[in-house]
């Protein structure tokens, strides 16, 4: 567990706990459980600093959940108090009260823990519900007295923690059977799926019943008479006498203040930091001078000890769920409020998240939801694996020689794409698959890549058959695969999207042919044979090429058959789309190639030259054309408008023709039709 990235975030005030790696991995060890790590929640403005901890999303059904706990805290009072009064209490309305709050709790819990995967969804769902069901607790001394002034007077503190202790039991009792279930229906195994992180909340009883506690140790009171049976003035005063005692004897022993420094690592001027350390106490009622009768008596000297130890978990626990960021739905965007204990966001200002935010949804199935919208770009060396058969013929030193190029290439390429801040998701082999919040940023990256493998095939770059990249905006499911001990994540991308990329850049629909041809030769059949069958569907794709698109180095086209055919960079609709609605382009400019025509835009690289951060370089721009190739037939996938993106650097963009008109997706349209009409007047003429 990676302490260092959880200890900074959390929020005091520590009173008793030192929040240093050392103290707090003695906790950890002790009870064997692990904290969940702390995430950034990205404000609607993305740039601005994110707020640190668990969104938690409080929706309708975890608000009746948190009102079902209420209705059952409330029943469980009034039922102990007629025990205590030695009257029948009102058994129906306990037991409904009791099952309304099992039910709703068994699904929670159940949910949180099969959508989990090893996310730790149970942990922090019960460190979110715990502080509803503390809030509770502390205020059961009062609901007892306003109810009874003389019973809660008298036993307002014993109904307390009898309502804490029948919780538990029920609670147990509940969560075992749900364990028994989820472990017989999922495979696992029960000690595995229990959340140790709960276990420790219950052996600790402050966890469930307090919500702070001031270093005079005034909250406790109810804690010292209903639980630990003891007088707790007696035990605070003792305690004030003992730091007294400790802060005169430090004064006058300089032997005991360098104890302190060289074997504590301790201040002496900070006495009271002293008495907090566990041990110390008793090593204090050792020495020469100790007065048990004026100070704590060895029995209250135990007690101490094992306070202090809950004490600092409770202090840690509690850190931990004031972590916890409220979020709301507020129409089609998350807010939460700046404070994030004011759990019902009222009267409170509120601040918009970012709308990638996907908050923990305990009542929801799989707890965070999986869907995704991203950019994705697919970058894929043209026959790898042909290549990769002649070099192999080559004997090993050519072959070692050009896999360190290959190497050497995709170095270079994750260098640029993590200098523009993209996410690497999967390496697949001759390429990889990056994604992005930003699609300006994949933009870039994708010339950036095609720029690389030109300058890789200047310097002798083997895999010369050329680069594929493809562009979109979609649909994803992220399937978690992978959580380390440091509470890293590793997802890995599925769904629509990723379909569209992969098609996108292997192109060619026809390959499903080739593929039956390849599997029945395999199979036995004569290979002059299955080729005759296959003959007439073959030759309607004879003569497609397009010698004068492929006379370019890098190019992109649709063939007779609709089939795409992508030695370039390709986008979908949507990429553009909202790469539009991003940068709001307003300058568009006219690029004529030949027969073909481009809308230009201009784009910032704001990374600086080998992928140095952005602050460290002044933003550079180049031109950009996009065209529409038209509508591909691709495997698997609905008919799918395609557009080429080509990188035009050559070309000044304060020099190419303006355009006026509505929009960038208006005007690549218009100039597609453009197009159309001069090769169709051409052919005509």
């Amino acid at each position: 567990m990676n302490l260092r990235a959880i200890l900074p975030h959390l929020q005091g005030p520590f009173s008793f706990l030192r929040p240093e790696e050392e103290e707090v991995r003695r906790l950890i060890a002790a009870g064997r459980f692990e904290l969940p790590r702390p995430q950034p929640v990205y404000l609607e403005d993305e740039t601005a600093t994110p707020l640190i901890g668990f969104p938690i999303l409080v929706s309708d059904r975890l608000r009746a959940l948190r009102e079902a706990l209420i209705q059952y805290v409330l029943q469980e009072e009034r039922f102990q108090a007629a025990i205590l009064r030695r009257e029948p209490g009102d058994r129906k309305a306990y037991a409904q009260a009791w099952e309304g709050y099992r039910a709703q709790l068994a699904w929670a819990v159940e949910n949180a823990t099969i959508s989990s995967y090893g996310r730790q969804f149970p942990e922090l769902f019960w460190l979110h519900h715990s502080l509803d069901l503390s809030a509770l607790l502390k205020e059961t001394p009062r609901r007892v007295t306003r109810d009874d002034p003389e019973l809660g007077r008298r036993h307002g503190d014993e109904i307390r923690y009898r309502v804490y202790d029948r919780f538990v039991d029920r609670l147990q009792a509940a969560m075992y059977d749900l364990v028994q279930r989820v472990a017989s229906d999922t495979d696992e195994v029960e000690e595995e799926i229990f959340p140790r992180l709960l276990t420790r909340m219950v052996e600790n009883v402050l966890i469930f019943t307090e919500d702070h506690v001031s270093p005079n140790l005034g909250e406790l009171n109810s804690y010292f008479a209903g639980h630990l049976r003891l007088d707790g003035r007696d035990l605070r005063q003792r305690l004030e006498a003992l730091a007294a005692w400790h802060r005169a004897r430090l004064a006058a022993d300089p032997e005991l203040g360098r104890v302190v420094r060289q074997l504590l690592g301790g201040d002496p001027d900070r006495d009271r930091d002293l008495l907090v350390r566990s041990g110390y106490v008793g090593y204090l009622a050792g020495l020469p001078g100790y007065d048990p009768q004026a100070l704590l008596p060895a029995p209250l000297v135990q007690v101490w000890e094992r306070l202090l130890w809950k004490l600092k978990e409770f202090e840690l626990f509690h850190a931990l769920r004031r972590l916890t960021v409220p979020v709301q739905r507020a129409g089609d965007r998350y807010v939460t409020s700046r404070d994030g204990l004011n759990r019902t966001l009222v009267g409170r200002t509120e601040l918009p998240l970012s709308a990638t935010t996907r908050p923990y949804d305990f009542m929801a199935t799989w707890v965070v939801d999986p869907q995704v919208h991203r950019f994705g770009m697919i970058y894929d060396i043209a026959d790898f694996s042909e290549v990769v058969s002649v070099l192999r013929r080559s004997g090993a030193e050519v072959q070692d020689s050009s896999f360190r190029e290959m190497f050497r290439f995709q170095r270079r390429v994750n260098r640029m794409a993590d200098g523009r801040r993209l996410k690497l998701e999967k390496y697949l082999g001759d390429g990889a698959f990056y994604s992005s919040r930003r699609g300006q940023r994949l933009l870039v990256a994708a010339v950036g890549v095609q720029r690389l493998y030109a300058q890789a095939l200047a310097e002798g770059f083997p895999f010369d058959r050329g680069i594929r990249i493809a562009l979109n905006y979609g649909q994803y499911r992220l399937i978690p695969i992978h959580v380390s001990e440091s509470g890293a994540e590793r997802y890995e991308f599925f769904g629509h999207g990723l379909v569209e990329l992969s098609r996108l850049t292997t192109g060619k629909a026809i390959r499903e042919i080739e593929e039956i041809r390849t599997m029945l030769v395999n199979l036995g059949y004569r290979e002059d044979v299955v080729h005759r069958f296959f003959a007439p569907l073959l030759q309607r794709n004879v003569d497609t090429v397009d010698p004068l698109a492929q006379a370019r180095r890098f190019h992109a086209y649709i063939n007779r058959n609709g089939n795409l055919v992508n030695e370039g960079i390709v986008a979908t609709a949507q990429f553009l789309e909202q790469l539009d609605a991003e940068n709001r382009f307003e300058d568009l400019r006219r690029a004529v190639e030949g027969d073909r025509r481009y809308v230009a835009v201009e784009i910032l690289d704001r990374s600086a030259a080998g992928g140095a951060p952005a602050r460290r370089a002044q933003p550079a721009s180049f031109a950009v054309g996009l065209r529409k190739l038209g509508v591909a037939s691709l495997k698997g996938l609905d008919r799918l408008p395609v557009f080429e993106v080509v990188d035009l650097a050559h070309r000044a963009f304060a020099e190419l023709d303006p355009m006026h008109g509505p929009g960038l997706m208006a005007a690549i349209e218009r100039e597609s039709a453009s197009e159309r009409h001069v090769r169709q007047a051409a052919v005509g003429g």
